[in-house]
């Protein structure tokens, strides 16, 4: 019986924890963690962090979703991404966001939003429709999927910032 109830709880933790077969789990980020684009800690600034996950096991991480767009939007981008993974800012506090890690490709993206983020513009992810849509009616900006977030709106001038 023991056994038996011991192999149960180890399906149910094996089914918690992988969000999909093969796909890697996010990592708490750390001080030890610097951003693969300016390198610095990722968690020493404010707002949404992300990281990359490649089948080879390797790992960038990025202080803002605007270094990790501009990093997956290069065309030199190494093509075995097992993952990508952002905040949900929805679930956690903008100014120290650790945890709630949710699919990059899945989540909304807050753009041109009055809230600025550690390097200028913040692209801010949500994982569910209403959280977006309550932070636009706060904020102001435009809700984007991951594909419509292309190099040209990564630029500083993008919406007249400058």
């Amino acid at each position: 019986m023991k056994y038996r109830i011991l192999i149960i709880a180890v399906l149910i933790l094996t089914a918690c924890t992988k969000s999909e077969v093969g796909k890697p789990l996010p990592i708490a980020l750390t001080a030890e963690h610097v951003c693969s684009v300016c390198g610095m800690m990722t968690v020493a600034l404010p707002g949404a962090k992300a990281q990359i996950h490649y089948g080879n096991g390797n790992i960038d991480t990025f202080c803002s979703t605007i270094h990790m767009f501009s990093f997956n939007l290069q065309p030199d981008l190494p093509p075995n991404i097992a993952a990508i993974y952002v905040n949900d800012i929805g679930r956690v506090e903008r100014e120290k966001p650790g945890g709630h890690w949710i699919d990059a490709k899945k989540a909304l993206y807050i753009y041109g939003g009055d809230v600025m983020g550690s390097h200028g513009e913040a692209l801010v992810p949500f994982s569910k429709l209403m959280d977006a849509e309550g932070y636009v009616k706060e904020h102001g900006g435009k809700i984007l999927k991951f594909d419509e977030v292309t190099m040209d709106k990564l630029r500083p001038d993008a919406h007249g910032h400058l």
